[in-house]
């Protein structure tokens, strides 16, 4: 009775040659790969730009699609709901500041989450500010996509 996995007088079996020749291919293709090739690199974050509510309402093209970290006073906070059911928390914040003019035109913050933060507080944002664009299915003006929202 023969079986396949046999061996024939005088021959080495087919799986001994397979080991060698797979470590020797590991060894090389490891060789040809650097080790800055398999860092996992994403695009690099822009430093934010330390603004007030007044710079935003002031300049709005400057920062238009910049990172921002922006310093104020909660006005209001509602929760919304966007076209296709998630919720979403809207912050107005107003310029807090002593040099501020009267009429400061506040920024709305867009937040996915709920910060432990309350009408009146003051808070600092971190985001993406827009002078224009969509969020929750809505065309907005003058906002800023939070990253983060911290009590002053």
């Amino acid at each position: 009775m023969t079986h396949a996995c046999s061996r024939r007088r005088g021959k080495k079996p087919v799986i001994g040659l397979i080991r060698p020749t797979l470590a020797v291919l590991l060894f090389l293709l490891s060789s040809l790969v650097s080790s800055e090739n398999l860092e996992a690199k994403g695009p690099q974050k822009e430093l934010p730009m330390l603004v007030t509510v007044n710079d935003l309402a002031e300049q709005p093209g400057e920062y238009d699609g910049h990172r921002v970290v922006v310093t104020g006073r909660i006005q209001s906070m509602e929760i919304q709901r966007g076209r296709r059911g998630s919720e979403y928390l809207i912050l107005v914040l107003e310029d807090d500041s002593a040099e501020s003019s009267v009429n400061v035109k506040p920024v709305k913050i867009f937040s996915p989450t709920l910060p432990k933060l309350q009408e009146g507080d003051p808070a600092l944002v971190q985001g993406v500010y827009h002078k224009e664009g969509r969020q929750g299915g809505r065309p907005w003006e003058h906002f800023v996509d939070a990253e983060v929202i911290l009590r002053n």
